[in-house]
């Protein structure tokens, strides 16, 4: 009864700890995943960007007001921010991650060289701070909303006052 007792208090205290590894692994993981997938928006593998994103994500860039459904939309959307902006990058500068969902703050860099569909090419440089909550399902990105500042962006550009 006593060695009973015993393996039934052992197995309840190691599958707390286990459980506890495991949340913790799996949110490193998500954290791991998440900065690899924002390091690609700095070297324009739109690919492999895509790869991080189910087949029917969503990708709002609320900023702009656009949404973006599926893998395609959001590469096109890369395609034309990469072709306005070819040195286009992203910094994570603070990042964390709760069960299925994650949030991330981040600085946008680039110079403004190619024409985009809403004006012509400035030449200037930009410098913005944003942020992003994602819902993820399957080590992958379903849901995206961002988060940064259209105003300060048009201003470093010399678009607006």
């Amino acid at each position: 009864m006593i060695r009973t007792v015993a393996l039934f208090l052992t197995a309840i205290v190691l599958s707390g700890v286990i459980g506890c590894c495991t949340e913790r692994d799996r949110e490193a993981d998500a954290k791991q995943m998440y900065t690899d997938y924002i390091t690609t928006w700095s070297t324009h593998d739109v690919e492999k960007m895509a790869s991080y994103f189910t087949d029917d994500c969503v990708y709002e860039n609320l900023a702009r007001g656009q949404v973006y459904r599926g893998k395609d939309e959001v590469k096109a959307w890369a395609k034309m921010s990469f072709a306005a902006i070819p040195d286009f990058k992203l910094e994570v500068t603070s990042l964390f991650v709760s069960g299925n969902w994650l949030g991330c703050e981040w600085v946008m860099t680039g110079t403004h060289t190619g024409d985009a569909p809403d004006f012509p090419a400035t030449g200037k440089s930009f410098s913005v701070r944003g942020s992003a909550v994602a819902e993820l399902m399957d080590r992958k990105i379903k849901r995206e909303a961002i988060y940064w500042d259209l105003a300060t962006f048009l201003r470093q550009l010399g678009v607006m006052k």
